[in-house]
């Protein structure tokens, strides 16, 4: 068994493209529906809660499907039958957890609405139950993009993307400009649009394995789920702490969300990156980790190396992007770029970490991590927010995310011990992280150009992965002489 490092590229290539394209043209869709006579800061706070409640509707209706169908289509890749009865009860599942989630919703809508200070807000009968539709529609992608990946049907994973951003995007930008300008507009565009497509899904699903249900083999799946469904359930908790106490703040919530989806955008990227790491990951871990850690490295090394450049590289672009693109007080936006984007470093560590915990299925180390981290990041928020605003949800975030992905490593050690290279996978990515943080405090304290700072961390960046990955540069320059 060997890496094909040209058929990684190749795979990483398109599932990164076309896995990110639907979300990456919903940031485009952002500057279309504001200005000074369409949607401000407001409505973007609005929507900001309007995504939570999609959000949470997805983890629930989830119940980490995605996870699950991912590693036990390895169990079942040689036993049709058995297969079958995986991919048809999982489905079963999330629509039958969406249901569920509905008819709780409805009778406690009062309740859930005055959970806010923002009267549109409170009115949750004209959000709500749309924005869990959403996020049922969003389990029932994931749960099957996931399983195109594993199977390598490349053709339908294309398909199912360029369709679900076809559809949604149009159908966005037609109800707020057709229907009502506001975030109701917003939000009634997307759940027709992800339910065409989530239709589409099931009829694909169905005709090929039926209408089946396996309860004894969804036993089995369900205690691997489970506690990474918990798991699910605290990331939302920390996602939507700091928005949750930033609601009250309706203008500071609208930026602060701006900025965040550009992030959530450039985690889509790299989501699309670790969908073609974790296949090949798995099938090593399955052939062996200690014979193929070798293999397990190099992977790891690569998805890294990749995710810092989409990262980093991303930041300048758009900054940009907002100071000429939009309208409204979101311009301040760009201001916050750079240090919410750094974020995403530490989550690609987490997932490099977890991977063999994933395939190990000791799901439950997940919860025990992200509990901690839940009460370490709600005290943050409640306590950094009412003296810094945006800055205090973005400590809180960075903090909480450097402890989870290190104590991720720690239990990854302690399970699976793999001697990873430090520098590359550790040491250069945090200080990278560092020298962000310090530009940041300086372009606050000295009202200094976003810009500056971005260029000021690009210019490091590469420099220093030059020195880091010198040898490799050097090889591929080598093989590239050679063939001319």
């Amino acid at each position: 068994m060997k890496l094909n490092l040209k058929e990684y590229f190749k795979i990483s290539a398109i599932y990164t493209i076309i896995g990110a394209f639907p979300s990456l043209l919903q940031i485009l869709v952002q500057p279309i529906i504001e200005g000074k006579d369409k949607l401000g800061p407001i409505d973007f706070s609005h929507l900001a809660i309007s995504e939570a409640i999609a959000s949470f509707a997805f983890i629930f209706t989830l119940f980490s499907m995605g996870n699950a169908i991912a590693r036990f289509y390895y169990d079942f890749q040689d036993k049709p039958r058995g297969y079958k009865y995986l991919v048809a009860s999982i489905f079963n599942s999330i629509l039958f957890r969406g249901v569920l989630l509905l008819i709780i919703a409805f009778t406690f809508h009062e309740k859930i609405g005055n959970f806010f200070t923002q009267p549109e807000l409170q009115d949750f009968t004209s959000y709500g139950y749309a924005s869990i539709i959403i996020g049922l529609n969003r389990a029932i992608v994931t749960t099957a993009t996931a399983l195109y990946r594993n199977e390598k049907k490349i053709k339908l994973f294309v398909f199912i993307n360029l369709l679900l951003t076809v559809l949604r995007t149009g159908l966005q930008i037609a109800a707020v400009f057709l229907y009502e300008m506001s975030f109701l507009g917003y939000i009634y565009g997307t759940v027709i649009g992800s339910s065409f497509t989530s239709i589409v899904i099931l009829i694909i699903a169905y005709r090929k394995t039926g209408f089946k249900h396996n309860f004894k083999l969804m036993k089995e799946v369900n205690k691997f789920a489970f506690p990474l469904f918990q798991y699910g359930l605290l990331v939302w908790g920390l996602t939507f702490a700091d928005r949750y106490f930033l609601e009250q703040m309706p203008e500071q919530l609208g930026i602060y969300n701006a900025a965040v989806n550009f992030a959530i955008g450039i985690q889509i990227i790299l989501q699309g990156l670790q969908g073609a790491v974790q296949p090949e990951l798995f099938s090593f871990m399955k052939a062996g980790i200690k014979e193929y850690s070798k293999e397990i490295k190099t992977i790891s090394n690569l998805f890294m190396v990749q995710s810092q450049v989409v990262i980093i590289l991303s930041i300048i672009p758009i900054i940009i992007f907002f100071l000429i693109f939009y309208e409204t007080d979101l311009k301040l936006a760009s201001e916050l770029i750079a240090i919410i984007f750094i974020k995403q470093i530490f989550i690609t560590q987490y997932n490099i970490f977890s991977a063999p915990i994933y395939y190990l299925k000791k799901s439950k180390i997940f919860l025990y991590i992200n509990i901690v981290i839940l009460i370490i990041n709600l005290i943050l928020n409640f306590l950094l927010i009412p003296i810094f605003k945006i800055y205090g949800a973005i400590i809180a975030s960075i903090t909480s995310s450097f402890l989870q992905t290190m104590i991720m490593y720690y239990y990854q050690e302690k399970h699976a011990p793999i001697k990873w290279n430090t520098k590359k996978l550790l040491i250069f990515p945090l200080t990278i992280t560092i020298v962000t943080i310090i530009l940041q405090l300086f372009q606050v304290q000295f009202s200094l150009n976003p810009l500056i700072a971005a260029i000021i961390i690009n210019i490091i960046f590469i420099s220093g992965l030059l020195i880091l990955y010198k040898k490799e540069i050097n090889n591929l320059w080598y093989k590239y002489i050679k063939k001319i």
